[in-house]
């Protein structure tokens, strides 16, 4: 956690990885307790554990007397095709054999905080099936996975022709979020939804035999040094796992791949010089507005207005000028890689 500031107000920065599974989910069998101390040895100040419809993670004793990490234990459910995969927070429900609409509408009617799992699920090899967000007319949640890193390596992974590669270097293939996902997410945005972006890991740690050997690889150590998101909390406020929740559901946060940089010193937001905006706001459009940007290193620097890119430069600061309403957010990669990628700021 750091301590910023942003034009003229102090926030904490946290940084966390989203999507965390345990050996309470089928498909994992690393202890709580182990991925806790692999969080704070790569210098998270949060997880999120969303175990497959369960949230057993809630009463291991290490969760409970836990200090100096943030953990949030939420789940991950699903509809009876295996579909629309959601990620829910500060609740106790779980909710199975549901479809996604009716699962949703119970979950809006309560203090739930919830997120569309890998929404746009693509695979370019058939021996993989992908989960889909299968109605973009359904989405009362509070916001979508735009960068998920499994999802993305999956994606591309075509065993005979590029696996052991893969398994070898994993985060070179993982260069950005897809460009159906973030087109989602624009559409969802443009119609006046205000849905927030995260990033996440869905870190399982894989197994793989080979000639009587077992292969450990995307392992949770790992996978905290990829794609994360970083928290904003206005420095009066509580460091608490409900107040993280709402930055994320808020979107005053944005999505960063580590592999790329350390994004220490980045901020960003909009002001016209007597008001301001962060990522996840709303401003009034005045004139002489920009959006004004800090980065640790020379980066290209996209300006994306409702989804079209409207400028572009490469700098490690400076400022784009906002002509017209909408929503702005900010897109920003080095050597071909996505690096950050900020919330919208509304500009009305």
């Amino acid at each position: 956690m750091k301590k910023r500031a942003i034009f003229e107000e102090s926030y904490f920065e946290l940084t966390g990885c989203i999507h965390v599974h345990s050996e309470y989910s089928y498909d994992s069998n690393v202890p709580v307790k182990k991925i806790i101390q692999l969080a704070k040895k790569t210098d998270l100040d949060y997880i999120t554990i969303n175990d497959h419809s369960n949230m057993k993670a809630a009463n291991e004793t290490s969760v409970k007397n836990e200090k100096s990490l943030t953990v949030i234990v939420g789940s991950e459910i699903n509809d009876k095709e295996r579909n629309n995969h959601l990620l829910v927070y500060n609740t106790d429900k779980i909710i199975k054999d549901k479809t996604a609409e009716e699962y949703l509408r119970e979950y809006t009617r309560s203090d739930a905080i919830t997120f569309a799992a890998h929404p746009v699920d693509t695979r370019r090899s058939k021996e993989f099936r992908s989960y889909n967000w299968t109605s973009e007319d359904v989405s009362d949640f509070d916001g979508l996975e735009i960068w998920n890193f499994l999802s993305n390596w999956v994606g591309d992974l075509v065993p005979k022709l590029n696996g052991l590669f893969f398994v070898l270097f994993p985060s070179v293939w993982v260069r950005k979020p897809k460009k159906k996902t973030l087109q989602f997410w624009d559409r969802l945005n443009s119609s006046g939804k205000r849905k927030s972006g995260i990033g996440s890991v869905d870190a399982h740690t894989e197994r793989l035999k080979r000639f009587g050997i077992n292969f450990k690889f995307l392992t949770h150590r790992k996978l905290f040094q990829t794609i994360r998101t970083n928290v904003l909390i206005k420095v009066n406020s509580e460091i608490s796992e409900i107040n993280i929740l709402q930055a994320l559901k808020k979107g005053n946060s944005y999505i960063v791949n580590y592999k790329i940089g350390n994004p220490y010193n980045f901020y960003g937001g909009i002001s016209d010089g007597d008001n301001m905006a962060i990522f996840g706001e709303e401003i009034d459009f005045n004139e002489n507005m920009y959006f004004y940007y800090h980065l640790p290193k020379l980066a290209r620097v996209k300006l994306i207005r409702n989804g079209e890119v409207v400028a572009s430069e490469i700098d490690e600061k400076g400022k784009l000028l906002i002509s017209k309403k909408g929503n702005y957010r900010l897109e920003i990669s080095r050597f071909g890689y996505g690096w950050i990628y900020t919330n919208n700021i509304y500009v009305i």
